[in-house]
């Protein structure tokens, strides 16, 4: 059958000759189109891997912390008196608490005024924080911790509101606001803090005065500043706030009552439960990076469902480099340093299973250490010195800790002189200690023991995948590389296209040629034919 822009043409299938011919042609396009959309699969198994690795980390980023595996419960048998905290470092044990005294803060008011506008005398108003002596000589000692207030009462804010607004506007350790009697309005000032070291001495402005050491007191007090008093197992114990966190090492109390003599038990016990919790997430995470994993790089001997990943050198190193912190022991100085210890072993399908119960005996008899196999830790054999944090330049190991003068302080860790911040050592830059930051307490100088620095399975995790995921990181290296890939192949094809355009015109103008010369041959033909037989006819 002819075509149609070939005219009445000689029969010729100009349509199906090209459209065959530009089937050959096509080959190297369709050849650059299939690796294009290999290379967006590949992406987007990146992708997805990519996602798999985030969610994982954000599992081993919150077990980097000792405080999921240093878990403790308080409880209190009278919550009504105090609750409690623990960070994990308390003594387990129980404790007798009563409570006589709540803390409170200083409460002082002025004379009433006919309005929140009447004027008061200008000049400098100072406040300062200390405390009074209840024996004689009733002097007054400033709290060296807090800077005196001082503002300037002008004729810009010399009415009560203004003061009362001069005061709060410093955003100082005391506030200020008006009260109405129901006669008359009253300046109300209230130092912010509990406790009788924050009582306050006011001078400058004559109807603002207080100092009850020399009875100068224009203002009347209406709360007077109290220290929070309790007992603990017959220890009498003062403190300035009634949220005390240096009595029990690492229990925080919070005061809320009196206890009316009565002493209500505190108890302070490992939360095994929690910890269960934080491993059981460990577990699971890696079981699902896994199961994507092995998603992406399955084998399939058709070959119609294998992995996007099969056989991928990147993927390949990203497991090797995930398992082979996996299954290598940690250096420690506790007792623990493998997984398996605790009831985490690989299974024969390459997935993670808990032993529930060698978890829980490890627990009952190794609990501080569990936390040492996931964050990174570090444990001081000095009582008076404590482990504050580190780079991730700090190598794992144990390191001698000197100190060499305290005023101004100075010493060395793992035998180099340490970089000093305030109270804390710091390991020298170049050295493996580098960064290990060590808060010195204590009069005592020349050798203060070791400190042993660990870094468990999931800070080396952490670190891991935070290289690999990392804008210089393997997987966004072999992202880029293949996005840089695709748009090769795009201007390959772009050219290709552009060619093959060219071509099939080509090849429709040739057999066009070729379709109307055969059209002219026929007609020619068919001429000759008929004047040949008109001859013979008339012989």
């Amino acid at each position: 059958m002819g075509i149609s822009s070939a005219g009445i043409g000689s029969g010729l299938d100009v349509n199906g000759i090209v459209t065959s011919l530009m089937a050959i042609e096509q080959k190297p396009l369709t050849a650059v189109n299939n690796q294009k959309t290999s290379y967006q699969s590949q992406i987007s198994a990146y992708g997805t891997l990519s996602s798999s690795l985030a969610t994982f980390q954000t599992t081993v980023q919150a077990l980097s912390n000792p405080a999921s595996f240093n878990a403790q419960t308080v409880t209190s048998d009278n919550p009504s008196v105090f609750t409690a905290t623990a960070n994990g470092s308390a003594t387990i044990g129980n404790y007798a608490v009563t409570v006589s005294q709540l803390a409170a803060q200083q409460k002082l008011a002025s004379t009433g005024f006919p309005s929140a506008t009447s004027t008061i005398a200008t000049g400098p108003l100072s406040i300062a924080f200390g405390s009074y002596a209840s024996t004689s000589p009733y002097g007054f000692t400033a709290n060296t911790a807090k800077t005196p207030l001082n503002i300037t009462i002008d004729s810009t804010n010399n009415t009560l509101s203004g003061v009362r607004d001069a005061i709060n506007a410093a955003n100082a350790s005391v506030s200020a606001t008006i009260v109405n009697n129901g006669t008359s309005n009253q300046l109300v000032i209230t130092s912010k803090d509990t406790g009788e070291v924050n009582s306050l001495q006011i001078s400058g402005i004559a109807a603002l005065a207080y100092d009850s050491s020399t009875g100068v007191n224009a203002m009347t007090q209406m709360q007077a500043a109290k220290n929070a008093n309790l007992n603990i197992d017959g220890i009498n114990v003062v403190n300035a706030s009634n949220n005390i966190s240096n009595v029990i090492d690492g229990v925080t109390l919070n005061l809320l009552t009196t206890s009316g003599g009565v002493s209500a038990n505190l108890g302070v016990t490992t939360n095994q439960g929690a910890v269960t919790s934080s491993v059981t997430a460990f577990v699971n995470a890696y079981n699902s990076l896994d199961s994507t994993l092995r998603n992406l790089t399955k084998y399939d001997p058709t070959g119609a469902a294998s992995g996007v990943l099969l056989g991928d050198a990147t993927t390949r190193s990203l497991i090797s480099q995930i398992k082979s912190v996996m299954t290598k022991a940690i250096a420690s100085s506790g007792s623990l340093s493998s997984l398996s210890q605790i009831g985490v072993s690989f299974q024969s399908s390459g997935q993670l299973a808990l032993d529930s119960t060698k978890l829980s005996a490890v627990m009952t008899s190794n609990f501080s250490d569990i936390a040492t196999l996931f964050a990174t830790t570090a444990k001081v054999t000095d009582p008076q010195m404590s482990y504050s944090a580190s780079s991730s330049k700090t190598k794992v190991g144990n390191y001698a800790i000197t100190v060499s003068s305290l005023s101004p302080l100075a010493g060395m860790i793992n035998g180099v002189a340490a970089t000093v911040n305030g109270t804390h050592l710091v390991g020298a830059v170049g050295d493996a200690s580098e960064g290990l930051d060590i808060k010195v307490s204590g009069t005592a100088t020349g050798s203060r023991g070791t400190v042993s620095f660990t870094i468990g399975y999931a800070a080396q995790l952490n670190s891991v995948i935070t290289n690999l995921l990392g804008t210089s990181g393997m997987l966004t290296s072999r992202t880029d590389g293949i996005k840089s890939s695709i748009t090769r192949l795009d201007n390959q094809a772009a050219a290709i296209s552009a060619r093959l355009t060219t071509i099939e015109k080509n090849y429709r103008a040739q057999y066009t040629r070729l379709d109307t010369l055969m059209s002219s041959m026929t007609a020619t033909s068919t001429y000759l034919t008929q004047q040949i037989a008109s001859i013979n006819a008339n012989k």
